[in-house]
This record gives structure tokens, C-alpha cells and sequence, in this order.
């Protein structure tokens, strides 16, 4: 069990300064503070009373953690939790993960030491550490578009992946199709490794199973907008036609994927409002000294556009 004298020689200061810090009722210069914060983060020293304490004054700031802000719906999710902090006079630290386990426990103890306020988690790596990280430390956390791992001090905006994924097997089943692929660039990510599993259940139902996109697939379904563009362009580099030789659907509704030279079948999400919503819950719990505790579900339906038809004969 780690103790205050752990902590103090972690630090290089004394019992009492450290107590100072944890209580904030003496003065205590910003660079000594700042040690006794990060050697309480480094050993986990107390967590739950720790982080109550170091809470009495607001850090104003709210952390985002998204697996690639170069994709258009972690940047439209940022924009809406920023939009909605800034509002309410809270600014946004962000984190790249690239779904990377070592980059999650860096953006953790980045994000701790910096006492947030709360944090959303857009995607996380399969297995992930970081939502019980932070909710052990006592700072709120909203997952938004996943909903793993199943804690119930989380709060959570989810995607309805499976039945997302039941319209668009229905769709390209009604079409015609019946050697379906899945794409995706991180399957080591929770949301890309669910909606490969829905759309396999979805195939199994009708008697059939994925394939490979290279073996002979009329369709392919991807893991999100960006993958679907990306595999268009991956086709039609081979000479191969969308949607006249292979069908391609996508997910999220990116503002590019309605482009006239584009035209892509996807799933609707509203990342900005997720991101709007998420702050709104992570506030109301920081306020009252609670986790988030809430779970809800935004409706994806289907967007039928130019990129599936019938499969070649």
C-alpha cells in the first residue's frame, strides 16, 4: 500500500508539504505542486480521496482521446466537445492514440497530471486501460460512438452497430450480393472489431459468411467513411468499377462522403452532437462530484447513394 511518506520521497519533499497540496490550504509554490501531483499520479497513491481533493478548484479543462484526428468523424467529434466546452469556459486538451496501448497510458497520466475536469474517449484499443485509469482517479469519462468496456461508472454514447449492420447486409442482400468483405484499418479498435462481429452475425443469419476483398467480393463493407473512400480509390486503381463491379458502404456520414464525386452508401452518426452531448453529462457529474453513470443510444440509419447497386452478372 503506498503511503504520504512514499509520496513525499517520491517528490523529493516533506510529509507535510504534501499534505498541503492534497488539502490546497497553503500556499505551496507552482513548481513543488506540480512534483507532489506528479508522483501522486505515478504510484496511485489514494486515488479516490486524492482526486476529490486536488478537484477544489476546477482545472477548467476538459481531454479528448481519439484513436486519429485525421479521420473526419474524430474531427467533427472534437469540434463538437470543443464547441460545448468553450461555451461554458472550459478548453480542450487533446490526444492522438493511433490505438496504440503505450500511447493510451501516456495520454492517462498526461491528462491526470493536468487534472481535468473529465474526459471523452472517442475510440480505444481492444482490452484498454485507459477509461478505468482515469475513472479510478475519480475524473469522469464518456465513451462516445463505443461502448466497451462495461463499467458502470461510465457514462456512454453508442452507435447501434448491430442494427446498423443488419440494414446494410438487408440492402446489399436485396441487391443481389452475396460475397461480402470487411474492411477496416484498426481492427485492433473496439468499435472496428464490433462492427466486423455485427456484420458477420448479419451474413450468418442469411446463410452466409464474410469474405475477402480480394477473393472474389461483389461488396465490401468498411469501418468508417475514411476506409470506404480509401477502398473506392484501392479499386478503381486495380480497374475495377464502384459501384458497377464491387459495391462499396461506408460508416459515419462524413461531410465528404455526400460529394458529388463520391456519393457513398453510409450510416448516419452525428459526431459534432455526440461530442455536444458528452460534455454536457462529463459537466453535470464534475459539478456533483460523480461519475457519469448514463448510457444512451444514437439511431444510425442508412443512407442509400450512388456507391451500391446490383452485383455484376
Amino acid at each position: 500500500m503506498t503511503t504520504l511518506i512514499d509520496v513525499a520521497r517520491r517528490a523529493g519533499v516533506s510529509k507535510s508539504t504534501v499534505s498541503n497540496v492534497i488539502r490546497g490550504e497553503a500556499l505551496v509554490a507552482d513548481a513543488t505542486r506540480e512534483r507532489v501531483e506528479r508522483a501522486i499520479a505515478d504510484t496511485g497513491y489514494h486515488p479516490n480521496a486524492i482526486a476529490r481533493a486536488l478537484k477544489v478548484r476546477s482545472s477548467k479543462v476538459i481531454g479528448i482521446v481519439v484513436p486519429d484526428l485525421t479521420n473526419l468523424f474524430y474531427a467533427e467529434l472534437a469540434v463538437g466537445v470543443e464547441r460545448a466546452a468553450n461555451a461554458l469556459g472550459f478548453a480542450l486538451l487533446a490526444a492522438h492514440t493511433d490505438c496504440s496501448p503505450a500511447t493510451e497510458d501516456e495520454a492517462a497520466r498526461a491528462l491526470i497530471e493536468r487534472r481535468v475536469d473529465g474526459v471523452v474517449i472517442g475510440g480505444a484499443s481492444l482490452g484498454s486501460s485507459l477509461p478505468k485509469t482515469l475513472l479510478d482517479r475519480e475524473i469522469p469519462v464518456v465513451l462516445a460512438s463505443f461502448g466497451e468496456p462495461d463499467d458502470p461508472r461510465l457514462g456512454v454514447i453508442d452507435h447501434d452497430d448491430q442494427t446498423a449492420m443488419e440494414e446494410i447486409v438487408d440492402h446489399l442482400y436485396k441487391l443481389g450480393h452475396r460475397r461480402i468483405a470487411f474492411v477496416s484499418q484498426h481492427l485492433r479498435e473496439y468499435s472496428g472489431e464490433r462492427r466486423r462481429l455485427g456484420l458477420a452475425s448479419a451474413l450468418a443469419r442469411r446463410g452466409l459468411a464474410p469474405v475477402v476483398l480480394d477473393d472474389g467480393a461483389t461488396a465490401v463493407v468498411a469501418h468508417n467513411d475514411m476506409h470506404a473512400i480509401a477502398t473506392m480509390d484501392r479499386l478503381e486503381r486495380r480497374g475495377l468499377r464502384v459501384p458497377q463491379d464491387v459495391s462499396v458502404v461506408g460508416y459515419d456520414d462524413v461531410p465528404l462522403a455526400s460529394h458529388c464525386r463520391i456519393k457513398l452508401t453510409t450510416v448516419r452518426s452525428d459526431a459534432e452532437e455526440m461530442g455536444r452531448r458528452a460534455v454536457e453529462l462529463l459537466l453535470g457529474a464534475a459539478r456533483e462530484g460523480r461519475h457519469v453513470s448514463h448510457r444512451e443510444m444514437q439511431s444510425n440509419p442508412l443512407v442509400i447513394r450512388s456507391t451500391t447497386q446490383r452485383p455484376p452478372l
